[in-house]
Formats: structure tokens, sequence, C-alpha cells
């Protein structure tokens, strides 16, 4: 069974959420490719606690690499959410052809209308056609495939 490779996209405040869902059974179909829920400096700076401009740096090209490097960016947003470099994720996803699972995005956003974004009201409903990934052909073995279907 293929694990579809799955980058998170949220607020900061968010990461807990990421955290209980990489063990939670449900999705033990998904590799979970987003380390930043895991990372010291989230919970420093949602403390308060400063993060240097080299920890940024650092983060911020680890995270977009994690997003290149993922079949898919999921991204949740509450009512009350105002996303920034969630958006930034999700501009590296399209940009290189990602698609983006978008749970709770409002209509003041535009680009959910784009070919490459699926919106979703809950985030079961996003696992339900995430899952659905696990028996298609991984992308890499698509290429080894014959004309015929083979």
């Amino acid at each position: 069974m293929y694990k579809p490779k799955i980058y998170t996209a949220s607020k900061l405040r968010h990461y807990q959420l990421w955290q209980v869902l990489r063990k939670d059974p449900d999705w033990d179909f998904a590799e979970w490719t987003a380390t930043w829920p895991q990372a010291s400096n989230v919970a420093n700076e949602l403390a308060g606690e400063p993060v240097s401009e080299q920890e940024y740096c650092e983060a911020w090209m680890g995270n977009v690499n994690e997003v290149l490097n993922s079949d898919f960016v999921l991204l949740y947003k509450e009512l009350t959410d105002k996303l920034r470099g969630a958006l930034v994720e999700c501009g590296v996803a399209l940009g290189a052809g990602i698609p983006v699972c978008a749970v709770g995005l409002s209509l003041e956003h535009t680009w959910r209308h784009h070919k490459q974004v699926k919106c979703f009201d809950t985030l079961r409903e996003a696992r339900l056609y995430l899952y659905k990934y696990t028996v298609a052909v991984p992308p890499n073995s698509r290429k080894r495939r014959e004309p015929n279907g083979d």
C-alpha cells in the first residue's frame, strides 16, 4: 500500500492538532512530511520567546523542501485564522504542481478555485479523499508502466 506524503500547513497554534493526527490510527495510511509541528522553536515562538533570524531562515528552507518532497499539502484553517506562512507553503505547492487539500478555506480566498486545490469542510472529508491515494499507482512508478496499462 502506498503512503501518500502529506505536508501539513496551518497557523502555528494548531501544531498540537498535527501531533495528534500523526498518532491517530485513522491517519496511519499517511506519511507526514512536515517537521515544523515537532520543532522546539514553534513552542518557543508561541510562548513569546525570541526566535533568531537564523532559526527562521533554516525553518523556512526546511519547510519549502518538505513541501516539494510531498504528494499533497493539507491546509487547515479555522474561521478566525488569518493565514500567512501557510499561504506561502500552499503557493510553493501550487507552483510545483503539488495538490492542496484545504479544510475550512473561506470564499474570500479566490485561489481556492485553482484546479490543484480541493476544498473540504472537515478533516474527516479530507482524510477520506487522501486515503484513496493509498491504492493509486505511486507517482514515481507511473513512468515505468507499459503503454497498454500492464
